[in-house]
């Protein structure tokens, strides 16, 4: 329809295992530029992270800051059992941080279901533009 503005496909930003204030400064730019036209779901995918320091931590959340305060939203999609629960603990207790425990759950924006409630998963139709950074290329 004419005058109707299109939301885009979430965009992904994978970031590298070793996330240190230098790489998470570029991975918050990648995440900062993905917020083009149209984008309103930016997924910071922390699933291989296996370290990050507090000034990472920091730049990544400004990142989400700038998206919020923008109307756009970053959801962090980290490993509940992994070496990031800095985050995942910032998250509960923090509500307008979008943490989820799977890259899946990050692209359909739902939390898991509690065990007794499981129904079956549907992948999202739209495309996803995934951008890698070039420690993990």
């Amino acid at each position: 329809m004419p005058g109707q503005q299109t939301c885009a496909a979430p965009v992904i930003v994978t970031l590298p295992a070793r996330l240190d204030a230098a790489a998470a400064e570029q991975a918050a730019g990648q995440i900062t530029a993905a917020f083009t036209p149209g984008v309103r779901v930016v997924i910071a995918d922390l699933t291989a992270a296996a370290r990050c320091d507090r000034s990472a931590i920091r730049n990544l959340l400004r990142a989400h800051r700038k998206a919020a305060a923008r109307g756009g939203q970053v959801r962090f999609a980290i490993r509940p059992d992994g070496p990031l629960h800095q985050i995942t603990g910032f998250a509960d207790t923090h509500p307008l941080l979008a943490v989820y425990p799977t890259l899946q759950h990050a692209l359909t924006g739902r939390s898991p279901t509690p065990t007794g409630n499981r129904t079956a998963s549907r992948r999202p139709r739209s495309r996803v533009l995934r951008i890698t950074s070039p420690e993990r290329a």
